[in-house]
């Protein structure tokens, strides 16, 4: 049967019964408590008339509960389905729906959420625990694990390729799609980014996302050495972030570009200091050199990018380690560009059109090869063929790789502009404007043009919008880059929309464009 992410939590409690697990604010649990919860959890489920294969969901803010109820669902090889409080009433139930959920562990402040709900999943056989405070469900988590106090549950036997978890993309391009995750996968992602980032026993690790996502895994992966985890009690706040950095010791850490960015006016603003911290990883959207240099200035710790995707478990597929983030940093200013190199257990090629692979330094899409592939998109037979391809995943993701294995992202497929005869990769000219210090935050993207197909239009956040001087950005562009790359439009705003991980939602910015919310300078095509 070979160890599987269950035997994790088991060993922990074995070896490290009194040393933290979790961090939760006030709140601390050992690895001895985090594992007899779970149990308790577990049998609890099992009382119920959960077994292997039935699927347990989860709708909730960031607290240790979280992680009870991971660790019960993988004792029982029961998959597990993170719901994000941020969908909306409808993509809620088309994700219960999708992935037959049995039973849903919900927060008492996301109740709400499922209020409209609740009749639907009770005569569908769906049963709701709550947590978290009074509420008026018929299932109370804390009283169930007290009923099971003493208990543990019948332990089913797992193979490898049983399913451990469905991990839903956003919805921001239809309805989410569920990643199918095997045993195996999850394994092989857990013991392979830790090692490769380089994390050990005694870290102190806080990944400020939300479970509700593949980064679940990041936040459970310090079952595989026993390093403690800290929890954003409820979700990312920048002061609480920083003040749970201080008072946890936090040594390592990872955060995306956009709390990278409020980081740093924050501790430039009020002179905070962050003496604990050894690394900071980053990731989900490409940080541009400008904001990695003065990452470095301000943290004065290690900085790494990582590239991962859903569909490899999160993976993480590339990391730019510290050392060649200093090689960037002292000169080699090409790196800076870069997400790194491949961990060891991927195989990465990229392929042009015809899936014939790239030679070094010519673009293409990025195909990977790993242990930790999905098994398939549930239901979706067709995306599963596209993406899935005799064992190589088809990313969609464009880039290339240089002669000394780094890989760099130019963009998604489909952000990709067509202006005129010329491709423009949007990330490429983002990374452009991103350095000058008119502009506080930009996305570049394609909109509708009468004589070119599309232009390229940049939504600009400016630093000042009385002082910004349009002029003074296209002639800096034009010294920069292709004359073709050069926004025919800058467009200013107060905010961009962005989905849970931080990532700009460009296709909502096109979406604007079309209904007349945001404007250019000529009459949009009708579609």
């Amino acid at each position: 049967m070979g160890t599987m992410p269950r035997d994790f939590l088991t060993r922990c409690a074995k070896a490290l019964p009194k040393k933290v697990a979790f961090y939760d604010g006030d709140r601390a649990s050992t690895w001895s408590e985090l594992n007899q919860r779970a149990n308790q959890f577990a049998a609890a489920l099992q009382s119920l008339g959960v077994n292997k294969g039935d699927v347990v969901a989860v709708l909730a803010h960031e607290h240790t509960e979280v992680y009870e109820h991971f660790h019960a669902c993988l004792k029982l090889g029961a998959p597990r389905v993170g719901i994000n409080w941020r969908f909306s009433e409808k993509e809620v139930k088309y994700v219960v729906d999708d992935a037959n959920v049995r039973v849903i562990l919900v927060q008492q402040n996301c109740i709400e959420l499922i209020q409209g709900l609740r009749e639907t999943f009770s005569a569908n056989g769906v049963l709701i625990i709550g947590f978290g405070g009074t509420h008026d469900l018929p299932l109370d988590y804390e009283t169930l694990m007290s009923e099971q106090l003493n208990s543990s549950p019948d332990l089913p036997v797992l193979i490898e390729d049983d399913i451990v978890a469905i991990s839903y993309t956003s919805g921001t391009t239809g309805s989410p799609k569920g990643a199918v995750l095997s045993q195996k996968a999850l394994r092989e992602a857990m013991v392979h980014t830790v090692l490769n980032i380089g994390l050990t026993s005694e870290d102190v690790w806080f990944a400020p996302t939300s479970s509700a996502w593949i980064t679940f895994v990041l936040v459970s992966m310090n079952c595989v050495n026993g390093m403690p985890s800290v929890l954003p009690n409820g979700d990312f706040e920048p002061y609480r972030f920083l003040e749970f950095v201080n008072k946890y010791k936090v040594t390592s850490t990872i955060m995306v570009p956009l709390i990278m960015r409020r980081l740093i006016e924050i501790i430039e603003d009020e002179g905070i200091t962050l003496p604990s911290l050894r690394l900071i990883t980053f990731g989900s959207s490409p940080a541009t050199p400008q904001l990695i240099r003065k990452a470095d200035e301000v943290f004065n710790c290690g900085l790494a990018q990582l590239y991962g995707v859903t569909e490899a478990t999160g993976g993480w597929i590339t990391i730019m380690s510290p050392e060649d983030t200093k090689r960037g940093l002292a000169g080699e200013e090409h790196l800076l560009k870069s997400c790194g190199r491949p961990f060891l257990h991927f195989d990465i090629e990229i392929r042009d059109g015809d899936n014939n692979i790239c030679a070094a330094n010519t673009g293409g899409e990025i195909w990977l090869k790993s242990d930790t592939l999905m098994t398939k998109y549930l239901g979706l037979d067709e995306q599963t063929k596209e993406a899935l391809q005799d064992g190589w995943l088809q990313t969609n993701d464009m880039g290339y790789l240089d002669d000394e294995g780094f890989l760099y992202l130019t963009d998604r497929k489909n952000n990709l502009i067509i202006t005129g005869s010329a491709n423009v990769f949007p990330s490429m000219v983002e990374n452009v404007l991103d350095e000058h210090p008119q502009i506080k935050e930009v996305a570049v993207v394609g909109v509708p043009h009468p004589e070119w197909d599309e232009a390229v239009v940049a939504v600009i956040i400016p630093n000042d919008a009385d002082a910004f001087n349009p002029d003074e950005i296209i002639a800096f562009s034009k010294t920069k880059m292709a004359k073709f790359e050069v926004p025919k439009a800058l467009v200013l705003v107060d905010d961009l929309p962005k989905g849970l991980t931080g990532k700009v939602l460009k296709k909502d910015i096109q979406a604007m464009f079309k209904d007349g919310r945001l404007t250019v300078p000529w009459e949009i095509p009708a579609s």
